[in-house]
């Protein structure tokens, strides 16, 4: 059996496409400092944000390039030993 749940404010918010927004501006250090908080709005927001939200494609994009860097460094490094 399913359990039933109450919304949270962040899905409503969410849902109105709103969250973003207020990630964005009003909540901006906080989202960027609080690694589990952003982690949880995040997840909210690919569940229930009905429009795209900018500032979730930053994040993920960054999360990208990183891991990009990463694998960049890690390889340039093999290369070297390899020639």
């Amino acid at each position: 059996m399913k359990e039933i749940k109450p919304k949270r404010i962040f899905e409503e918010l969410a849902e109105l496409g709103v969250l973003g927004d207020l990630l964005q501006y009003q909540w901006r250090e906080f989202y960027e400092q609080d690694e589990k908080f952003r982690e949880d709005v995040n997840e909210i927001l690919l569940k229930y944000s009905p429009c795209e939200v900018t500032v979730l494609e930053k994040y993920l994009l960054e999360q990208l390039c990183q891991s990009l860097q990463f694998f960049i460094d890690y390889t340039q490094v093999w290369m070297n030993r390899r020639l």
